[in-house]
């Protein structure tokens, strides 16, 4: 997924509530909702799915469930109100949102299909928003049951439905998300039947975005063979894994999780689960969820709303440790490049090493953007393997003296900015050891970025001795 001309690296969480009977994410009814948003944001999370059901949109309900002695902003407000002071928090945190089209009614299941007489498909289930980190809709979440894929039935033809709602909100700037079928997880259809609306700049902004869960969820018969949890790639791949290279869309797991106990068939899976998404490059996910009070999965929250429980947090660090940052301040937009965790994924940053010079093109790399609306990707491009060339500390630079017997060489590091925007910092990793840093700044062992007080113009170079 390309935003500005980046790659975007997303390290999601879901957060629930707007889409049950207390019309507010849950666990403000006791504590401030600037905790959770803390918390989201101190563990490295980039991107909030929130839920919302259909219901709350029409009736906006004005009787929320609010603790107003901690969060002594938010009582009096309605259900969409505080929809937007949620979003607006979550936007000053550099926090992007999702909206995830839940339920029907909160008292309820989730429904079948897309719609019911109460709420037919020509309603239109989002009002619109224009902050710049709502970036994404959900069109339904987890189509089940007499949900269909194919070409032959429009009142059950999950894919042909989801091609008109997004015409019928092609106004919105963002990505469309489209779920399989059989609660969110076969997508196997797209292969012979991919999501088409006619228009190719709104066919890119599609992301297919399966749900896949372990044993704590539903212990399904392959996870009771000898072979689990390796018996799953097979499965797996039928089911959505083949989508990047066949159709060149991105895939992003919107929910996956589960209770993960120490021992348990369930933290195999999980465990398994994070491996495979990065050894296929989809590792852009939303983790289900931040909230404790998930039946069958838990949260990343133990029961007192409060205490964080590492093993959860441990594996959304494994399958996401780098994602993209944002940083609103005075009207600007600052992103800051994150990276895929897997070497073979990386894509938009080419290194060569020529005599005595190191030319970096950036094409995904930390930009400015100055912007009242959504942050719009433009294009969706699929996280896919792609090679690159980094310099090694044998070969090119000026050699200046020899230490130890071993050559000691400066290098001009030549940045050129291949973005549409300007480049306000670079994290450059570098394959060599650094004797005299001059003017970058060292984050890691092997990773520097420039100085905050260099900017690159689209289109224009700078070097770095």
């Amino acid at each position: 997924i390309l935003v500005n001309g980046q790659p975007l690296v997303l390290k999601g969480i879901n957060y629930f509530g707007f889409e049950t009977e207390t019309y507010t994410p849950h666990g403000i009814w006791s504590y401030d909702l600037n905790f959770y948003l803390d918390f989201i944001k101190n563990n490295n999370f980039n991107a909030i799915r929130v839920p919302f059901s259909l219901e709350m949109v029409k009736n906006n309900p004005s009787n929320l469930n609010i603790n107003c002695a901690t969060n002594p902003g938010l009582c009096g407000k309605t259900a969409l109100q505080l929809l937007d002071v949620f979003i607006d928090r979550a936007a000053e945190r550099g926090l992007l949102i999702m909206l995830d089209n839940h339920r029907i009614t909160p008292g309820g299941g989730i429904s079948e299909l897309w719609y019911n007489n109460e709420y037919p498909e020509s309603q239109k289930f989002t009002k619109t928003h224009c902050r710049w980190n709502v970036f994404a809709i959900d069109l339904k979440n987890e189509p089940h049951d007499s949900a269909s894929w194919g070409n032959s039935n429009a009142a059950t033809d999950w894919n042909k439905a989801a091609e008109r709602i997004i015409n019928s909100l092609s106004s919105f700037l963002g990505l469309f998300f489209v779920e399989g079928i059989e609660w969110g997880n076969r997508l196997e259809n797209v292969a012979q039947f991919p999501i088409n609306t006619g228009n190719p700049s709104v066919n890119n902004r599609v992301v297919y975005s399966p749900h896949c869960y372990g044993p704590s969820v539903y212990d399904r018969p392959e996870f009771n063979t000898p072979d689990f949890p390796n018996n799953l790639d097979g499965i797996y791949m039928v089911k959505y894994g083949f989508i990047v290279n066949l159709t060149g869309q991105p895939v992003v797991v919107g929910e996956w999780g589960g209770r993960a106990e120490v021992g348990s068939k369930d933290m195999t899976w999980n465990q398994w689960y994070v491996e495979w998404l990065r050894s296929k490059c989809i590792t852009n996910n939303f983790y289900w969820c931040l909230n404790p009070n998930s039946a069958d999965t838990g949260g990343l929250l133990e029961g007192d709303w409060l205490t964080p429980i590492p093993r959860k947090i441990n594996l959304t660090n494994r399958a996401q440790p780098n994602p993209t940052k944002f940083q609103a301040q005075n009207g600007q937009i600052c992103i800051t490049a994150g990276a895929f965790p897997e070497a073979h994924c990386q894509v938009g940053v080419k290194v060569t090493d020529g005599p005595g010079t190191t030319t970096t093109t950036v094409n995904a790399g930390p930009t400015t953007i100055t912007t009242s609306a959504p942050i719009a990707p433009s294009t969706a491009v699929a996280q896919a393997p792609s090679t690159t060339t980094v310099p090694s500390s044998g070969g090119g630079g000026v050699t200046l003296s020899t230490e130890n017997g071993s050559a000691v060489k400066q290098y001009t590091l030549r940045i050129s900015n291949g973005s549409p925007s300007t480049v306000c910092s670079v994290h450059i990793k570098l394959n060599a050891s650094i004797k005299d840093k001059w003017n970058l700044d060292e984050v890691s062992s092997d990773l520097y970025r420039t100085p905050s007080w260099m900017t690159i113009a689209p289109d224009a170079v700078a070097d770095q001795a």
